[in-house]
């Protein structure tokens, strides 16, 4: 079976990102400025002396550090929030960090009920009657000019009996009765910063936000009577020192975009929002210096009147004029022909705005309007005569402003059809396509020899025979030829993709099918092979004529923000030769297939150092077996050589076999070894195979294309497999009936860069295409 790659022009594309100002680690870095507001009493809720990135045992509101830049609003309220339920410890979250935030109009002035309020509906505490329970009471009141529209609420728990991790906790509330509400969900922190990260998803226009935690600060105010007393300055100045706390990175489109200004009343309570401290930004203060305050309203918050008390108790924070650019259409779809199309963009400001391409193929053809910031621009689409998708970006900045602002259009164009590949249908049989097998085993199987024939059901043993492989289209397609048995036993493909994967085994990954159980703990953990450190696992079983199958993504590539390895699913199932996967999670499209009829290949152990098979029924005359396909952007998007190391195991995961790819021992047929099962996975150390592991791809490609004189010159990539052999063919035309012309001289494979030279080539005559045929050549 042949395949081909085809190269007419290829445009390598460097896509800028558009990063966030600051990391959000909970510390406000330095382009925060100084402290928008400061407190100026000290806290009746505790002087906190833990100074660890999640435990506290006090609550303070020192400083609130903010800005607003490119559409996003990054603020810092800096101080201490206690996670502590009593003094000693305990087993639930404390105090509450209270966000309120007026964007525009709407809102309640004074918060009334019937908040959704996900936590419980315990913000209702805070209301008119507070939540039912008092009928008198009023309800908190805001300062005069502040009504706010949203409230974010942050809270972190600990349990100082069990462990000494934390967790913070978030929660949304759009301050109108029966408004929507969200959990935005909780982060657990390693005392380490910044792993404690919270990303927002799920929560449509709210996507996006990201909350941090620092609980470190040992200074700022004081927990000591008045506090400011003697030195009036002295407590503030301490205050605006404190730069860690609660980080918050806000789209503004999260709360509809506001423009002018977005302004801000922060304060600390209780968890069930019944007790409301003094620590209030802005604070409450009356600009003497021997002010003192302690709680507020006796400590019910829905007695609270801010508008009594002294001093403003909100910060506003400006919107930069022009500071979102707002596009339509955000991104655009052609096809190989090109074409034109058009865009709108407008900010607020009314300032400048200019257009500008990545790619050369990507042209603006015309704009109006964009020098008073409103106004729409039309662009063309060139044809793209290479068979490769490509995509470009029109890039509209806002110059009226010291703090740019950019937005992005994406434009994504298909390349021509490509020539056709050898066909790989996955149903557990390694077609021709393949070649011959990269690696095949010496050992006879230690979980008995399969000789029942059944499609679906291999009864009496596990053996892996073979390995074939190959990389087309980006997926990268497996068969490993033999059985397995029926009962449950496990096929467990290792995969090393690129760099920081795990040589031997941890038990801090995804626990799917039992993984872990053959990491570290008791025993040090399944040690692979010198040089292999798998990156992702896919872990197959077969019971009574059923195939189910899982996939993990090892630590710490597999991990979600706070460091949780957590990129693991349980796939789905399937019957046998029918490679789609049902009832599970498969993101990437994953497809397995299993044909089990086969009865040759190696030996039951009791033949171990018999290592004669009648010609064309040894292991690697074995073509059935288990059939992968998997997009390569399910395993990192690798460019290069994949390693693969796959073994049989038991039902939990908990007894390797002797059926090991590439296989344990000798590599010379002649002088076979004997090597019983290897047991108990935590103990293995697989060191002793012929070779770590086995290599399949890269993809072959066209790496370059020039001219040199009346020549052309061309290099392409091969696979690692040197039975594969390739061959340039050339066309002055490009039609669905194209017709090829061999170019003398086939080069074998190997993972190498060959270059061909087109005597000529480059002469004054039609244009040329060219392609590579790639044919396996067993031996």
């Amino acid at each position: 079976m042949k395949s081909f790659f085809l190269f007419f022009i290829a445009v390598t594309l460097a896509i800028p990102t558009i990063a966030t100002a600051i990391n959000i680690d909970g510390v406000a870095d330095a382009a925060y400025g100084s402290a928008i507001s400061t407190q100026q009493i000290g806290t009746v809720a505790g002087d906190n002396n833990y100074g660890n990135q999640g435990i506290a045992n006090g609550s303070e509101l020192d400083a609130a550090y903010g800005f607003i830049s490119n559409g996003w609003l990054y603020l810092v309220m800096a101080g201490n929030f206690n996670s502590l339920a009593t003094a000693d410890g305990g087993t639930a979250p404390n105090d509450y960090l209270n966000i309120f935030f007026m964007t525009g109009p709407g809102g309640d002035h004074t918060l009334g009920t019937n908040y959704t309020a996900t936590f419980n509906g315990r913000i209702n505490n805070m209301g008119v009657g507070a939540n039912n329970t008092d009928p008198s009471a009023p309800g908190l009141k805001f300062d005069t000019a502040f009504t706010p529209n949203h409230w974010i609420g942050v809270n972190v728990g600990y349990d100082e009996a069990l462990d000494a991790t934390n967790t913070m906790f978030v929660d949304y509330q759009m301050v109108c009765s029966n408004c929507p509400s969200a959990f935005f969900g909780s982060a657990t922190s390693t005392n380490l910063p910044p792993n404690n990260v919270l990303l927002v998803t799920g929560h449509g226009s709210l996507d996006g936000i990201l909350v941090s935690l620092n609980n470190t600060n040992l200074n700022g105010v004081t927990g000591t009577s008045c506090h400011t007393n003697a030195a009036g300055a002295a407590q503030s100045v301490a205050a605006a020192a404190v730069t860690t706390g609660v980080e918050l990175a806000i789209p503004l489109s999260a709360f509809g975009n506001p423009t002018g200004k977005v302004s801000i009343c922060s304060f600390i309570t209780d968890k069930y929002f019944q007790t409301m401290y003094n620590q209030v930004l802005g604070p409450v203060w009356d600009g003497t210096v021997g002010y003192c305050q302690s709680f507020l309203a006796g400590g019910n918050p829905a007695y609270v009147d801010f508008s009594a008390l002294p001093g403003q108790h909100y910060f506003s924070i400006t919107v930069p004029p022009c500071d979102v650019i707002a596009v339509n259409p955000t991104g655009a779809s052609y096809t190989s022909t090109g074409g034109v199309g058009s865009v709108t963009a407008a900010n607020v400001g009314g300032c400048l705005i200019t257009v500008t391409t990545n790619a050369d193929w990507l042209s603006v053809t015309s704009s109006s309007g964009l020098g008073t910031g409103n106004g729409s621009f039309t662009y063309k689409v060139a044809t793209n005569s290479t068979i490769y998708t490509r995509v470009g970006q029109l890039i509209i900045t806002d110059i009226g402003t010291t703090l740019t602002a950019t937005s992005i259009v994406t434009v994504t164009q298909t390349g021509l059809p490509a020539p056709p590949l050898g066909v790989i249908t996955v149903d557990g049989t390694a077609e021709s396509t393949y070649g011959c097998p990269i690696t095949v085993q010496q050992l006879a199987t230690g979980f008995g020899n399969s000789t029942s024939g059944n499609l679906s059901n291999a009864l009496g043993g596990s053996e892996l025979d073979a390995a074939y492989g190959i990389v087309q289209n980006n997926i990268l397609f497996l068969t490993f030829a033999g059985n397995i048995e029926g009962n449950g036993n496990r096929l467990d493909i290792f995969l090393q993709t690129g760099p920081g994967g795990q040589n031997a085994l941890t038990n801090a990954n995804p626990n799917i099918n039992n993984l872990n159980r053959m990491g570290t703990g008791v025993n040090p953990g399944l040690k692979f092979g010198a040089g292999f450190a798998p990156n992702y696992v896919i872990m197959i079983n077969d019971f009574q004529g059923t195939l189910y199958s899982d996939y993990a993504q090892l630590w710490p590539g597999g991990t979600n923000g706070v460091g949780v390895a957590t990129n693991g699913y349980y796939l789905g199932y399937t019957t046998p030769t029918n490679g789609t996967l049902q009832a599970g999670t498969n993101p990437f499209g994953l497809q397995i297939a299993v044909n089990e009829s086969n009865t040759n290949g190696v030996n039951g152990f009791g033949t171990c150092n018999t290592n004669t098979y009648a010609v064309g029924f040894g292991p690697g005359d074995v073509r059935t077996g288990v059939e992968l396909a998997i997009p390569l952007g399910a395993i990192g998007s690798p460019t290069g050589a994949i390693a693969v190391c796959a073994f049989v195991n038991g039902t939990g995961q908990d007894f390797l076999s002797n059926q090991v790819l590439p296989p344990i021992g000798t590599n010379v047929p002649a002088v076979q070894v004997c090597q019983g099962n290897l047991g108990e996975p935590t103990v293995v150390n697989l060191s002793n195979q012929v070779a770590a592991s086995f290599l399949v791809g890269p993809e072959p490609r066209i790496t370059s294309i020039s001219k040199s004189g009346n020549d052309v010159i061309l290099k392409y990539q091969t696979e690692v497999d040197t039975n594969m052999t390739y061959q340039v063919q050339r066309s002055s035309v490009l039609t669905t009936n194209t017709t090829w012309t061999n170019i003398p001289g086939i080069q074998p494979g190997g993972n190498v860069v060959i270059t061909f030279t087109d005597a000529n080539g480059a002469t004054n005559r039609p244009a040329r295409f060219y392609r590579v045929r790639q044919t396996p050549l067993c031996p």
